[in-house]
């Protein structure tokens, strides 16, 4: 199975094997042997050198290896950009099919949808085949099935190919298309919820474990003849790079489900953002340099620093908990349109006049404005368009705009309507998941960061301690064989490591935060700040305890 993926990866390239290997990969090849003669000529020592040699000879296998790969990896990211959009093309393509539209404009209007990325490059090959080809639509995806490098396309392509030759009726067909679909991305999206809280402990599990590392290495020159300069800085480097291993795994690991749409035309609080956070990160280095100049300790000066990030991150977390609030509601005022629209047979504009009165919650406004554009019979697309980029919701523009296309080539409100809202219902169960999985990551985040710091500056307070017991009884000086080696601690260098230790913490924690939620890309400012201050507070009143209970000087 594996290895007939691999190679669907390889057919998906759009050349001929033998023109990649002629333009590209033998050129690649001959620079890496090119590379490598050239080193050889140019430092003959470092070819004599055993160790050099072989790093030498790994230049041309790594080019190679390079130009064998390459169209995998190019296959493999197409794959992950036509399956991770599969559902909403399916909804899309449903919608259009209610509209009894020709199958050939149908697939034309579905190429043009550029954010489906390589999926609308896939459609538009049948449509190409079909246009300029002549060809039906059951050969023309099954041509596109035979090289696509995403095997659930192929599977559909494929049954759509069946379908058309059976002379199946295609909005039938896309009907239970679009409910397998939806059943496959919402098990996939529920799976990955639950490797997300499975990570969530084993990275608590990793931390505990990185934390003793980094006592035990703290405290090392205690036993043995050794400097914590050398190995305190490595063992903080490995503990922030597991942390953005797991990063990344969160990253990849969870479908790309934003709270926030991509549309051109911009949210308020983006438009505030270009103002606020130029003044942000001014207030931010003046707070540094401020704290520089008067002698504040270290540990105050980094709170300092992250403090006026709170402002512009309580901008995003207010818009943002406005923006669920009108997921929740987009339902109901799209349900009530289409009941309208079916029930007493007026137009959209006069349903949306009428429910304008009522209470949608954070969306009332929008649909407010909505009608008021609407009765201007301007530009009615334009309108809804609008009323979808103002929401700020990525759910609420896909889906607006999957209705507006629908009406605009015939279709039926209610039934472009019906399908719209059931699709949105099922995306927003699992979206309530996704919230509820980051808020328990949160919580979690948040007492770790009180768990590291206590565990660090503990680690500092015995540090000092230690370096009085030695200044007091000079045992580094005495000639009594003792079973410890116990040499000065640099508190400087410690404190340092462990303030940078904090500082990457609190800010992968906050962007760990982010991904799992889906927010918006500068939302990690305020969970960044805040955890920064629960890390120093946490650092100050650990240190003031243990100076009084260890006595320290």
């Amino acid at each position: 199975m594996q290895g007939s993926n691999f190679k669907r990866l390889y057919q998906s390239l759009d050349m001929p094997v033998e023109k990649y290997f002629t333009r590209y990969a033998l050129p690649l090849m001959i620079i890496g042997i090119g590379i490598t003669t050239a080193v050889v000529v140019i430092f003959p020592g470092l070819a004599a050198d055993p160790t050099f040699r072989y790093v030498i000879l790994a230049i041309p296998i790594l080019f190679a290896v390079i130009a064998v790969i390459f169209p995998a990896l190019q296959g493999e990211r197409r794959k992950m950009q036509i399956e991770r959009n599969m559902h909403l093309f399916i909804i899309r393509m449903s919608v259009l099919a209610s509209s009894k539209l020709p199958r050939k404009k149908m697939l034309e209007i579905l190429s043009k949808v550029k954010e489906y990325e390589a999926l609308s490059i896939e459609v538009e090959k049948i449509y190409k085949l079909m246009e300029y080809w002549n060809m039906g639509l059951s050969d023309a995806a099954r041509t596109v099935a035979r090289k696509t490098p995403s095997p659930m396309l192929a599977d559909f392509l494929d049954r759509l190919a069946h379908s058309s030759d059976a002379g199946e009726d295609l909005e039938g067909f896309l009907n239970k298309e679009r409910d397998v679909a939806m059943s496959v991305y919402i098990n996939k999206y529920e799976t990955a919820l639950k490797d997300l809280d499975l990570l969530n402990e084993i990275f608590v599990a990793v931390l505990i474990s990185l934390m003793f590392m980094l006592v035990f290495v703290s405290l090392l020159p205690v036993f043995v003849d050794i400097s914590i300069e050398l190995i305190l800085p490595g063992v903080a480097l490995l503990f922030v790079v597991i942390e953005l291993m797991v990063l990344y795994l969160v990253k990849s690991l969870l479908p790309s489900d934003p709270i926030w749409h991509n549309m051109d035309e911009k949210t308020g609080v983006d438009s505030t953002l270009k103002t606020v956070l130029p003044a942000t990160y001014a207030a931010c280095i003046s707070l540094a340099v401020f704290g520089i100049m008067v002698n504040v300790p270290l540990t105050a000066i980094v709170a300092l620093f992250v403090t006026p990030l709170l402002y512009p991150g309580y901008l995003i977390r207010k818009e943002e908990s406005r923006v669920r609030a009108r997921d929740e509601n987009y339902d109901s005022f799209m349900r009530a349109v289409g009941s309208y629209a079916s029930t007493s047979g007026s137009a959209v504009t006069e349903g949306v006049g009428r429910l304008s009165k009522h209470d949608f919650g954070e969306l009332t406004d929008a649909v407010v404005t909505l009608f008021k554009r609407l009765l201007t019979r301007i530009d009615q697309i334009r309108a809804w368009n609008s009323f979808a980029a103002e929401s700020g919701s990525n759910l609420i523009s896909k889906f607006t705009e999957m209705y507006v296309v629908g009406l605009s080539v015939g279709g039926k409100v209610d039934d472009v309507i019906e399908i719209i809202s059931d699709n949105f219902v099922k995306l927003m169960g699992v979206r309530r998941k996704r919230y509820q999985s980051a808020d328990n990551m949160l919580g979690t985040l948040y007492g770790m960061s009180v768990g590291i710091t206590f565990t660090l500056f503990s680690a500092l307070s015995l540090m000092q301690l230690l370096n009085q017991m030695n200044d007091q009884f000079a045992l580094s000086e005495t000639t009594i064989a003792l079973p410890i080696a116990l040499k000065g601690f640099n508190l400087d260098i410690a404190e340092t490591v462990f303030l940078l230790i904090m500082l990457a913490h609190a800010l992968i924690s906050a962007n760990l935060i982010s991904f799992a939620s889906g927010s918006h890309k500068h939302s990690f400012y305020i969970n960044f700040a805040i955890l920064t201050w629960i890390c120093t507070v946490t650092a100050i009143v650990t240190q003031l305890m243990l100076d009084k209970v260890l006595r320290l000087s």
